[in-house]
């Protein structure tokens, strides 16, 4: 991938007043004309006028321009950004990214959604610019899948694990437990879908999966004033990172942060709720929950469900497939960490790091927490500690040392198993959500990040 530059020099002739919408407007669409003189002349036009804020449009018009017309999109970016990055859109996109002082004009909103909407007309409806917006638009783009083109899956068919002889024990899972009922989600079927609408023990929830970032999170989806959320792919991104969309006001929501991002619903002050979901083998999930169910390979749709099928390659590969701009060069960007966010702050914990100490004990702003990793299924699950302190105890329990205490670790919460005489009665301490994804994916979205360095021996849990 092209390095980027992180520089912005631009030409004298950028002090010039912003162009009109209508002339900038004229000159772009002239620009991606198969009329070799129509566009030199909104070539000659557009970097006289010195008109930066013309940038984010031109970025865009080099992903949908004609190929005899894309030198001279280049030749305007080249022109007003005084960069000379190439002809590749995804470097450029990468520089407008980084470059947050270079303000899109007033009309970009409105070109964006008009560029868009010649891939899939409801495009045009997901970025009018009349609606309100919390992400930059110019960081949004296409994700090479129209609205749907990757089908959610809707209270999908579900099967008892026992009779699950299509899945191998080895086999990755996204378990889930809600009000003691369990049920397991096959990464190789949610590949395919990347989003699973669906109830347990009549709580409904989604479970959204962006491949590209390695996050599969679960969000309670219920309403105390209407019925529940529905959510699809949207087949936009956002820092590559997947924007579902609620059927009801068709808004873009974030799959990292579960909010609102651009929509009607955007200012509402809503959140999703996260819930604990944890990624294991099939074998784990089923040992632990017997009584499990587990989605049916007959899903309604034809897929080639073999494991890998889908992704494969790509999670294989140390490359990101979209373009990434907020990088942080201490791990690599497909590194996988376990992320958690607690009271505004957010710290991640790369997997194996976590596996080799397999119990932490840490403290995110005022909240005390544990960690449990287990290096045979993957799985990890966080906890409060409430001023306990946890080290590895046997069978897969933990320990608290000062009390003798064995405590098991649940998909809702730690309990105690057996106390020593002085220990008392300690309640059940609450799980905290917490999920997995590459690093590159995570910082995008928190680059305040705080990240786990590991513990000295005498701190560990191990």
């Amino acid at each position: 991938m092209c390095s980027v530059a992180l520089s912005f020099v631009p030409p004298v002739s950028s002090r010039a007043a912003t162009l009109p919408d209508a002339r900038a407007r004229e000159l772009l669409l002239r620009l991606l004309s198969s009329d070799p003189g129509k566009r030199a002349t909104a070539r000659i036009g557009i970097v006289q006028a010195g008109d930066e804020t013309m940038l984010p449009a031109l970025v865009d018009s080099l992903f949908f321009a004609p190929a005899e017309a894309r030198d001279d999109v280049v030749s305007c970016l080249e022109g007003l950004s005084g960069q000379r990055l190439g002809a590749k859109y995804r470097t450029w996109f990468e520089w407008i990214g980084a470059h947050e002082e270079v303000r899109p004009a007033p009309w970009y909103g409105s070109w964006k959604a008009g560029l868009f909407a010649r891939i899939d007309p409801v495009f045009g409806s997901f970025l009018d610019p009349s609606l309100p917006s919390r992400i930059r638009l110019e960081e949004i783009l296409w994700g090479g899948v129209k609205k749907d083109g990757i089908p959610a899956l809707r209270d999908p068919p579900v099967i008892p694990g026992s009779e699950a002889r299509y899945l191998d024990p080895s086999e990755t899972v996204f378990g889930i437990t809600l009000k003691g009922v369990s049920r397991a989600y096959p990464q190789r079927i949610l590949d395919w879908h990347e989003m699973a609408n669906d109830s347990i023990a009549g709580e409904p929830f989604v479970l959204s999966y962006c491949t590209l970032c390695g996050a599969a999170i679960a969000y309670s989806t219920g309403r105390p004033d209407g019925p529940p959320h529905v959510f699809g792919s949207s087949g936009l991104l956002y820092r590559s990172n997947k924007l579902m969309y609620d059927e009801a006001t068709l808004s873009l929501w974030s799959n990292l942060t579960g909010e609102p991002v651009v929509g009607q619903l955007v200012g509402k002050n809503l959140a999703l709720e996260l819930l604990p979901l944890t990624v294991t083998t099939w074998e784990d999930w089923k040992t632990r929950h017997p009584d499990t169910t587990v989605l049916a390979p007959k899903t309604g749709f034809t897929r080639d469900y073999t494991p890998g099928a889908a992704y494969g390659k790509y999670f294989a590969s140390p490359e990101t497939m979209f373009p990434v701009w907020k990088r942080d060069p201490v791990l690599s960007p497909k590194t996988t960490v376990f992320a958690i966010r607690r009271a505004g702050r957010a710290k991640a914990y790369p997997l194996d790091l976590l596996f080799r100490e397999r119990v932490v004990n840490d403290v995110i702003g005022s909240d005390e927490l544990v960690l449990t990793a287990d290096p045979s299924s993957g799985a990890v699950r966080a906890y409060r500690r409430d001023g306990l302190w946890f080290t590895e105890g046997p069978g897969g329990l933990l320990l608290e040392p000062s009390t003798g205490a064995l405590w098991e670790c649940g998909e809702d919460s730690l309990t105690p198993m057996r106390l020593a005489e002085k220990s008392g009665s300690p309640r059940a301490l609450q799980r905290v959500a917490g999920h997995r994804a590459f690093w590159f994916g995570w910082y995008a979205f928190f680059p305040d990040t705080l990240l786990y360095e590991g513990c000295s021996p005498s701190q560990s849990g191990g």
